[in-house]
C-alpha cells in the first residue's frame, strides 16, 4: 500500500510488483544497513542532541566494508549484548555474527539471568542509555567475575556516567561517535586483557583519582572551623536536615545553609553525605563562633 502524501491505496499491476520488491528489500539485512547509513549522513556528528538511532545508523554504515576493503582478521569471542532497545540490539548482534562471534543478548535483569551460562561470555557489551544499567553491570560481574565489561554509547562530556562506569567495574568505553570498527577493536582488546578509555575520559577519571587520593588523607593538614560549623558539622554526621538543624540551633534555615557551604568547602567535597562520611576522621581546631 503506498500513501507518499496521498490517499493510500492498493497495488495494482506494477506497484504488486514494487511492493514485492519493497517486502523482499525489507526482510534483507543489507537493506536495513544501507538505510542505517542515509540516516547516519543525515545528521551531523557536531549535533550534542544525537539521540541513540543516530548511533544505529553510524553502526550499521561501518558494518559494511568499502568495496574491495577487506576488514581485518578479529578473534572469535562470546559476547553478550545488554540494550533495552530492541532495534539497537537486533542490529548489533547481527553484525557481530557476521563477523563470526557467538552473540547473546538481554535487556534487563531477568533476560540476563535467563541466558545460558555454559556460553559463559567474554565480553558484555552494555548499553549505557539501557535502565538500570549500573544494576546490570554489577549483575554481570556477580554472574562472573572474569568477564569483560564494555560500556556503549558513552557521551565524553557526561562526567557522571563514565565515573559510575568505572566505579561500576568496566574495562572498556566506546563512545557515541566512534565505529563498529573501533567496537572491533575495543573487543580484542578487552578480550587480551586490556582497559581502554578515550583521551577525554582517560582525564576524568584522573581527575577522580585525584580527587579520592586527597579525601582519602584528611589527616595531613588540620581544618580550622568555627564552632559553629563544627556543630553543623556533628549534626550532618547525625543525617539531619537544613531544617533540623535550624530548629536545634534556633537559627534560620539560610543561615544554615551557609554555614553547610562553608564546612564543604573547607573539607573539599561537594555532598552533606561526603562531608559526613568523612567527619569522624579529620581534625580540626576551633577558631571565633560564627
Amino acid at each position: 500500500m503506498k500513501a507518499y502524501g496521498s490517499v493510500a491505496r492498493m497495488p495494482i499491476g506494477p506497484d504488486l510488483v514494487a511492493a514485492d520488491t519493497s517486502r523482499n528489500q525489507a526482510a534483507d539485512p543489507a537493506y536495513w544497513q544501507s538505510a542505517g547509513r542515509g540516516l547516519a549522513d543525515t545528521r551531523s556528528p557536531s549535533d550534542g542532541s544525537a539521540k541513540q538511532l543516530a548511533q544505529l545508523g553510524t553502526d550499521a554504515a561501518a558494518v559494511a566494508p568499502a568495496p574491495g576493503v577487506e576488514r581485518p582478521a578479529f578473534p572469535s569471542a562470546r559476547i553478550l549484548i545488554i540494550d533495552d532497545c530492541t532495534l539497537s540490539r537486533d542490529n548489533l548482534a547481527g553484525a557481530l555474527r557476521e563477523n563470526g562471534q557467538s552473540v547473546s543478548v538481554a535487556w534487563d535483569l531477568p533476560s540476563l539471568l535467563r541466558v545460558d551460562q555454559g556460553l559463559r561470555p567474554d565480553v558484555v557489551l552494555l548499553n549505557v542509555t539501557t535502565r538500570d544499567s549500573g544494576m546490570l553491570v554489577g549483575a554481570a560481574l556477580e554472574i562472573d567475575p572474569n568477564v569483560r565489561v564494555v560500556a556503549m554509547g558513552v557521551s565524553e562530556d557526561d562526567e557522571s556516567v563514565i565515573v559510575a562506569c568505572a566505579e561500576a567495574g568496566v574495562a572498556g568505553y566506546h563512545t557515541r561517535f566512534q565505529s563498529f570498527e573501533d567496537l572491533l577493536d575495543l573487543i580484542g582488546k578487552v578480550v587480551a586483557g586490556e582497559t581502554l578509555c578515550s583521551p577525554r575520559v582517560s582525564a576524568i577519571l584522573l581527575r577522580r583519582l585525584s580527587s579520592l587520593a586527597s579525601q582519602r588523607q584528611p589527616g595531613t593538614k588540620e581544618l580550622v572551623l568555627t564552632t559553629r560549623e563544627a556543630q553543623i558539622l556533628g549534626m550532618l554526621k547525625m543525617g539531619m536536615s537544613n531544617r533540623e538543624i535550624a530548629a536545634q540551633l534556633c537559627i534560620a534555615v539560610h543561615t544554615v545553609k551557609n554555614h553547610v557551604h562553608s564546612v564543604l568547602s573547607k573539607l573539599g567535597v561537594n555532598s552533606r553525605a561526603e562531608a559526613a562520611a568523612l567527619s569522624s576522621s579529620v581534625r580540626y581546631t576551633l577558631r571565633g563562633t560564627g
